[in-house]
Protein backbone atom coordinates (compact mmCIF):
# COMPACT_ATOMS: atom_id res chain seq x y z
CA UNK A 1 0.00 0.00 0.00
CA UNK A 2 1.09 3.62 -0.33
CA UNK A 3 3.19 5.38 2.28
CA UNK A 4 1.39 8.07 4.32
CA UNK A 5 3.46 10.78 2.60
CA UNK A 6 2.52 9.55 -0.86
CA UNK A 7 0.11 12.10 -2.44
CA UNK A 8 -1.39 9.45 -4.72
CA UNK A 9 -4.12 7.03 -3.73
CA UNK A 10 -3.42 3.53 -4.97
CA UNK A 11 -6.63 1.83 -6.07
CA UNK A 12 -6.97 -1.87 -6.90
CA UNK A 13 -7.72 -0.92 -10.50
CA UNK A 14 -4.45 1.04 -10.78
CA UNK A 15 -2.49 -1.77 -9.14
CA UNK A 16 -3.87 -4.19 -11.73
CA UNK A 17 -3.02 -1.75 -14.52
CA UNK A 18 0.51 -1.31 -13.13
CA UNK A 19 0.99 -5.09 -13.03
CA UNK A 20 -0.22 -5.33 -16.64
CA UNK A 21 2.14 -2.56 -17.75
CA UNK A 22 5.03 -4.25 -15.93
CA UNK A 23 4.25 -7.48 -17.78
CA UNK A 24 4.13 -5.59 -21.09
CA UNK A 25 7.52 -3.98 -20.34
CA UNK A 26 8.99 -7.38 -19.49
CA UNK A 27 7.59 -8.83 -22.73
CA UNK A 28 9.08 -6.02 -24.80
CA UNK A 29 12.46 -6.43 -23.08
CA UNK A 30 12.42 -10.19 -23.75
CA UNK A 31 11.73 -9.68 -27.44
CA UNK A 32 14.36 -6.99 -27.88
CA UNK A 33 17.25 -8.56 -29.74
CA UNK A 34 20.50 -8.44 -27.74
CA UNK A 35 23.56 -7.36 -29.62
CA UNK A 36 26.01 -4.55 -30.25
CA UNK A 37 23.30 -2.34 -31.81
CA UNK A 38 21.24 -2.28 -28.60
CA UNK A 39 23.95 -0.45 -26.65
CA UNK A 40 24.26 3.28 -27.06
CA UNK A 41 27.97 4.07 -26.91
CA UNK A 42 28.44 7.40 -25.20
CA UNK A 43 31.89 6.67 -23.79
CA UNK A 44 34.31 9.54 -24.26
CA UNK A 45 38.06 9.78 -24.06
CA UNK A 46 39.99 12.71 -22.70
CA UNK A 47 42.76 13.87 -25.01
CA UNK A 48 45.73 16.04 -24.11
CA UNK A 49 43.87 19.35 -24.33
CA UNK A 50 41.06 18.04 -22.06
CA UNK A 51 38.31 18.15 -24.69
CA UNK A 52 36.18 14.97 -24.65
CA UNK A 53 35.86 13.08 -27.93
CA UNK A 54 32.92 10.84 -28.82
CA UNK A 55 34.25 7.36 -29.53
CA UNK A 56 31.10 5.75 -30.92
CA UNK A 57 28.04 6.71 -32.87
CA UNK A 58 24.54 6.38 -31.49
CA UNK A 59 22.65 3.83 -33.54
CA UNK A 60 18.91 3.40 -33.51
CA UNK A 61 17.96 -0.21 -32.97
CA UNK A 62 14.94 -1.24 -35.01
CA UNK A 63 11.96 -1.72 -32.75
CA UNK A 64 10.84 -5.33 -32.67
CA UNK A 65 7.36 -5.89 -34.00
CA UNK A 66 5.04 -6.65 -31.09
CA UNK A 67 3.14 -9.89 -31.16
CA UNK A 68 -0.31 -9.62 -32.74
CA UNK A 69 -1.98 -10.83 -29.55
CA UNK A 70 -0.20 -8.17 -27.54
CA UNK A 71 -1.43 -5.41 -29.85
CA UNK A 72 -4.98 -6.72 -29.52
CA UNK A 73 -4.58 -6.75 -25.74
CA UNK A 74 -3.41 -3.13 -25.81
CA UNK A 75 -6.40 -2.16 -27.97
CA UNK A 76 -8.74 -3.98 -25.58
CA UNK A 77 -7.04 -2.29 -22.61
CA UNK A 78 -7.47 1.12 -24.25
CA UNK A 79 -11.16 0.44 -24.87
CA UNK A 80 -11.63 -0.81 -21.31
CA UNK A 81 -9.89 2.22 -19.84
CA UNK A 82 -11.96 4.61 -21.95
CA UNK A 83 -15.17 2.82 -20.97
CA UNK A 84 -14.25 2.85 -17.26
CA UNK A 85 -13.39 6.56 -17.38
CA UNK A 86 -16.67 7.35 -19.14
CA UNK A 87 -18.64 5.29 -16.61
CA UNK A 88 -16.85 6.94 -13.70
CA UNK A 89 -17.48 10.42 -15.10
CA UNK A 90 -21.13 9.56 -15.77
CA UNK A 91 -21.50 8.40 -12.16
CA UNK A 92 -19.37 10.91 -10.27
CA UNK A 93 -19.55 14.13 -12.27
CA UNK A 94 -23.22 14.96 -11.56
CA UNK A 95 -22.67 14.58 -7.82
CA UNK A 96 -19.50 16.68 -7.85
CA UNK A 97 -21.18 19.37 -9.95
CA UNK A 98 -24.27 19.41 -7.72
CA UNK A 99 -22.13 19.82 -4.59
CA UNK A 100 -20.01 22.57 -6.13
CA UNK A 101 -23.04 24.42 -7.48
CA UNK A 102 -24.75 24.22 -4.07
CA UNK A 103 -21.65 25.63 -2.38
CA UNK A 104 -21.44 28.42 -4.99
CA UNK A 105 -25.17 29.18 -4.52
CA UNK A 106 -24.70 29.41 -0.73
CA UNK A 107 -21.67 31.72 -1.10
CA UNK A 108 -23.57 33.98 -3.51
CA UNK A 109 -26.60 34.16 -1.19
CA UNK A 110 -24.37 35.02 1.78
CA UNK A 111 -22.69 37.81 -0.21
CA UNK A 112 -26.06 39.19 -1.35
CA UNK A 113 -27.40 39.21 2.23
CA UNK A 114 -24.23 40.83 3.58
CA UNK A 115 -24.27 43.57 0.93
CA UNK A 116 -28.01 44.13 1.36
CA UNK A 117 -27.54 44.58 5.10
CA UNK A 118 -24.60 46.90 4.58
CA UNK A 119 -26.11 49.15 1.90
CA UNK A 120 -29.77 48.54 1.24
CA UNK A 121 -30.86 48.27 4.87
CA UNK A 122 -29.29 51.63 5.70
CA UNK A 123 -31.04 53.27 2.71
CA UNK A 124 -34.42 51.74 3.62
CA UNK A 125 -34.04 52.79 7.26
CA UNK A 126 -33.28 56.35 6.18
CA UNK A 127 -36.33 56.42 3.86
CA UNK A 128 -38.58 55.13 6.66
CA UNK A 129 -37.17 57.72 9.03
CA UNK A 130 -37.88 60.54 6.53
CA UNK A 131 -41.44 59.24 6.02
CA UNK A 132 -42.09 59.02 9.74
CA UNK A 133 -40.65 62.47 10.31
CA UNK A 134 -42.79 63.92 7.54
CA UNK A 135 -45.97 62.39 8.95
CA UNK A 136 -45.27 63.17 12.62
CA UNK A 137 -47.94 65.58 13.86
CA UNK A 138 -45.42 67.23 16.18
CA UNK A 139 -43.41 68.40 13.16
CA UNK A 140 -46.35 70.38 11.71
Amino acid sequence: MAEPTDPFIILPETEAADRLLDKADALLKRHRAPGPDTDIPVLTEAIDDGIPVLTGAIKEAPAPAPAAGFVEQLIDLDATLNRRIDEWLHQELPQVLAEELEQARNRILQQIHARARATLLADISQEISHLLDANDPRNR
